[in-house]
């Protein structure tokens, strides 16, 4: 069963502490206290024959590893005793004819063992649970029962997220559900330096500004072990540290993080020590990578070549002929020739990469007894990407700490991690763009830094470049601590105190060489660049929570009250300098000094926030299920007048499978739960100076008052609260003995008022203003479906497959025309247009009838259904969405003892793209676009002559051609996303000792395939990567 180890290690952590806090006397007489000093053989079989019995013997799961803290009652009373760490156990039975014991572990099958006569061993496997991992949903302020909870959300296993691949944990979390997407970065491809685009259920902001690691007013709130966290820790996080991970998706589920939590919440626990002996376990993995350039197009040498003499490059006109110059053109093109002739061919992309290696490394020590458990770890992560000068290693430690005493529970978690990387100074652009006809050395085999440099053209060589001693190095500490104090007085109550400490310090400097072909025109002294960035971070939260549960007759409710307050606080500080001499003098003190107008740069940044939440889930016979919440927010990101704001949710449920007249007429349906909900989750990821009016200084304007100040930025005092009214209707339904699984989603979310930053008059005095307008309706579907074609638990032998699935619709209003200067800046430039009714991720062109095959001028469509070659802006219509209409994963996973083999597909249908390089790279090259290597479709299905049938116009035809239609494409994709293969050696473990022992394989992104040609990866590639692990514990 997947996930069955990593559960049943959690498990065993949640007996034992509830084990440890409830007195002796609840489980066994002091009777049973020295059993295991009863070695006389005459002495146990004197108690077989008198009215006391005893038993021993031996717990063990399905793979036959011993269980701790298993309870075993002698039914009908209350006697009782718990396994041991060797799940070994004793018990004296006085009083009971023919006593029947009792083995119960939470997750496990309970089960009955009868009195047969003459017996006093019994020795038991307990079997797991079906619905172990639906039993709670693990929401980090509360943990509620799967049951009753009305909310949409999904939890994953370490081993499920492991399943998928160890590249990170998001990339493990857009594989499983489909509600969480990671918008695939065109630029940045696999570069390991950068963090993902990522969203739930969509966006609910149309236009912000995004920080990669702090405000990203579309990113869901992160939280680990409880405490507010970052996109940037969760991505470095090592899977093999994480527990488990919980995706909350709706309202109901949400609604505890009130004002924060718009954009969904993913809860990330954290591997917790276990007691018992000292272990050991070690976790190691290392991965190649391989550049994926099957998205590149470009032209070989020859084309290129045959392309620009087509184009007219080696040819004069009325505007540059002169005899000297038709030499000169002549002689250009009869020696690139030659070369091509002689067999001169570079293919430049292939010039800056590399096979790239990421070795991952985790060790960590764990024990402890009664009541004090400890866990020590060190991780480190070394990664060398697939282009040069591309890496990052982090080094992390963490330290775990659990002290109960009585109804006091104490626990602290430190946690720190160092992480420096580097980054290619030449962008894989560059080498893109390099003509394949040139040779990468001259004939002495040296790096020059120009592939030419004459009359007729000038290139740069990108090789020589990268082989200066420029740098761009970064360098990020982080250090935090979370405590966390629980005292239970009774056992329906439990008041919770957290306070976290979160500090990082970032360092970044780069230094540009120079020689650098790029200060080949300009001045001595301002050759050369370095520029340096520090910035320091602070975040601080303390929380207060009263829980109480209680179960009455066939009432079952909780209460919650949660307070809760932060400081974020930033110091962000840097400053330029230019001119340095030539040589190995790359530090600032060797400049010539600041840019003409340059200045260092400050600036610190604080944001509060506190809430008052409340919270009621409550189930009446297992069937009507309500979650009720109620959260009172403040933020310091919004106007002086709008500080505050109450955000409410309702969820309900029924759990149909538990009617008398459904199991009565019904059977082999095991859950059917009908849900839904509603509430108004805030969002306040957004900078925390953008309400305020901010002023610079003019130092060059004086007046009799001193030095004169301009309006920077105008602030807006009544700037309020984005915020979503989310409504979710949803069912789980699990049947056929418990192998087929649905969960169905369908959910509606209007975010009013939008936060937008729009164009303002120029006599404001500023360019832009934050304000409060319009407003975005969202709607969509989510699916997941898994199905058990075989399963055999007890012989270990599954076959499952699953699929996801995912449709969204987006809709903007109450615009009413305030984005119209940013729909004129776009025209010529983009796609996305801001008007009511629209969808935010709409193509907007004018439509195309293609070439016309008489003159190889382009035909347009207007409104209103006729055809010109006059081209207009006013004739824009939607002809296409960037969305697709449906995307998701299917996925298969077989087991066969310790064989597991799973495979993961990734699907998109339905939507378009506007495909930049047939714009670019085959149309609408420039003369001086000529100097770069191009697609080669520009050489081909050209228009020629009259009566041709094309779809490009003719190549020496170097008008510019406006955005339309014809380079707007079907955008349908299939993705092997993962494959994998392991093992655990059960027996060859306990042979050498070990409790366990596994060796998996993995494959991802092994292949893309796509309706549409287009670059992929364009400032750093795509990559595959085949990674082979080891775990072990002793």
């Amino acid at each position: 069963m997947k996930g069955k180890e990593r559960r049943k290690y959690w498990l065993m952590l949640l007996c034992l502490v509830s084990w440890l806090s409830i007195p002796d006397a609840v489980f066994a007489r002091k009777d049973n206290a020295n059993l295991g000093l009863i070695t006389d053989v005459n002495v146990l079989n004197a108690l077989q024959q008198s009215a006391e019995r005893l038993f021993r013997g031996v717990v063990t799961d399905q793979s036959g590893m011993p269980l701790p803290g298993v309870a075993i009652q002698v039914k009908g009373t209350k006697q009782g005793v718990t396994t041991d760490m060797n799940g070994e156990y004793y018990i004296l039975v006085k009083g009971v004819e023919n006593p029947v014991l009792v083995f119960s572990f939470v997750g496990m099958e309970t089960q009955e063992v009868p009195y047969k006569k003459g017996q006093n061993r019994v020795n038991v496997t307990l079997k797991e649970s079906q619905q172990m991992m639906e039993e709670v949903v693990v929401m980090g302020i509360l943990t509620k029962n799967k049951n009753s909870f009305t909310g949409s959300a999904t939890s994953f296993t370490g081993e499920e997220l492991r399943s998928v691949g160890l590249q990170n944990p998001i990339a493990s979390l857009k594989t499983l559900d489909p509600a969480f997407n990671v918008m695939e970065s065109q630029l940045y491809g696999s570069d390991p330096n950068r963090l993902p685009d990522i969203s739930i259920r969509g966006k609910s902001s149309v236009i912000g500004t995004r920080d990669e690691v702090v405000n990203d007013p579309n990113q869901p709130l992160f939280i680990v072990d409880g405490f507010e966290s970052s996109l940037e820790t969760v991505f470095n996080m090592d899977l093999n540290r994480i527990e488990s991970m919980t995706i909350l998706k709706d309202a109901a589920s949400t609604a505890i993080y009130g004002s924060k939590a718009a954009n969904g919440v993913v809860v990330v626990e954290t591997v917790k020590p276990k007691a018992g002996k000292l272990r050991f376990s070690y976790n190691g993995s290392m991965d190649i990578t391989e550049p994926d350039l099957t998205s590149y197009n470009l032209m070989n040498a020859r084309e290129k070549l045959e392309f620009e003499y087509l184009a007219g490059k080696y040819t004069t006109n009325s505007g540059n002929w002169s005899p000297s110059n038709e030499i000169l053109f002549s002689d250009a093109y009869n020696k690139r020739l030659a070369d091509v002739n002689s067999g001169v061919d570079t293919y430049w992309l292939s010039v800056p990469l590399r096979t790239g290696l990421n070795h991952k490394h985790r060790i960590y020590a764990e024990g402890g007894q009664g009541g004090f458990l400890f866990g020590l770890g060190a991780n480190y992560n070394g990664t060398d990407g697939v282009m040069k000068g591309s890496d990052r290693e982090s080094y992390g430690g963490n330290l775990d700490i659990i002290y109960r005493m009585d109804k006091l529970k104490f626990q602290n978690q430190f946690t720190a991690t160092y992480t420096n990387s580097s980054n290619p100074i030449v962008p894989f652009s560059a080498y893109a763009a390099a003509n394949p006809y040139y040779k990468k050395t001259d004939e002495n085999g040296e790096i020059t830094p120009w592939l030419e440099n004459s009359d007729f053209a000038r290139a740069s060589n990108p090789l020589y470049n990268a082989s200066l001693n420029s740098r761009n190095e970064n360098s990020n500490l982080l250090l935090s601590n979370y405590f966390i104090a629980e005292y239970s007085p009774v056992e329906s109550f439990r008041l919770r105190a957290r306070l976290g400490l979160t500090h990082t310090n970032s360092k970044g400097e780069n230094f540009v060489s120079p020689l650098d072909t790029q200060f080949s025109n300009v001045d001595a002294t301002k050759k050369g660049s370095f520029s340096s960035s520090n910035t320091r971070s602070t975040q601080v939260d303390g929380e207060l929570t009263a829980i109480y549960a209680e179960v009455i007759d066939k009432h079952r409710f909780t209460v919650a009250l949660d307070a809760k307050i932060s400081e974020y606080r930033s110091l962000s500080e840097g400053y330029s300098v230019v001119g340095f001499p030539e040589g190995n003098y790359t530090y600032p003190s060797f400049s010539n000094g600041y840019p003409e107008g340059g200045s260092p740069t400050y600036y610190e940044s604080v944001s509060r926030s506190a809430s008052f939440l409340g919270t009621l889930n409550y189930a009446y016979d297992n069937r009507y299920l309500l979650d009720v919440n109620y959260t009172l927010s403040g933020s310091s990101v919004f106007g002086s007048n709008k500080r505050f704001k109450s955000t409410w949710a309702v969820g309900l449920g029924w759990n149909v499978m538990n009617e008398n007249f459904f199991k009565d007429n019904i059977d082999g349906v095991s859950m059917l739960k009908l849900r839904a909900s509603v509430g108004n989750p805030g969002n306040p990821s957004f900078d925390s100076s953008m309400s305020l009016t901010t002023y610079q200084f003019m130092y060059n304007s004086f007046s009799y008052f001193g030095t004169s100040t301009t309006l920077l930025k105008l602030g807006n005092k009544n700037l309020k609260w984005q915020t979503s009214l989310d409504r979710n209707y949803g069912f789980d339904l699990t049947m056929l003995d418990n192998r087929l699984n649905v969960e169905f989603n369908y959910y509606k979310k209007t975010t009013d008022p939008l936060l937008m930053e729009i164009y303002t008059s120029p006599s404001s005095g500023v360019p832009t203003w934050y304000t409060n307008l319009g407003e975005q309706h969202s709607e969509g579907i989510l699916a997941t479906v898994s199905y058990y074609i075989f399963r055999d638990l007890d012989k270990r032998f599954t076959w499952s497959v699953r699929g996801t699935l995912r449709h969204e619709k987006l809709e903007l209003d109450k615009i009413d025309g305030h984005m119209d200067d940013l729909n004129a800046y776009g025209k010529n430039r983009n796609t996305k247009r801001y008007y009511n009714g629209a969808d935010p991720d709409a193509i907007w062109a004018v439509r195309s009838a293609g070439i016309d095959p008489s003159n190889g001028r382009e035909l347009f469509i207007k409104k209103d259904g006729t055809y010109s070659y006059d081209f207009s802006y006013d004739d824009e219509v939607i002809v296409g969405t960037a969305r697709p209409k449906v995307e998701g994963y299917l996925g298969s996973t077989f087991t066969w003892g310790g064989l597991t083999v799973g495979v993961n597909f990734g699907y998109r249908l339905g939507g378009k793209a506007f495909n930049n390089d047939l714009y670019n790279k085959v149309e609408n090259i420039s003369g001086a676009s000529l100097a770069n290597n191009q697609d080669r479709r520009a050489l081909y299905d050209r228009w020629q002559k009259p009566g041709d049938r094309a779809q490009f116009k003719n190549i020496a035809n170097s008008a510019n051609t406006p955005i339309s239609s014809r380079f707007v494409q079907k955008d349908n994709s299939l993705t092997l996303q993962s494959l994998n293969v392991g093992y655990d050696f059960y027996k060859f473990a306990n042979r050498l000792g070990l409790e366990s022992l596994r060796l998996s394989a993995y494959m991802n992104d092994v292949f893309w395939l796509s309706t549409i040609k287009q670059e992929r990866g364009t400032a750093y590639p795509f990559a595959r990567s085949v990674t082979f692990a080891l775990s072990f514990t002793l």
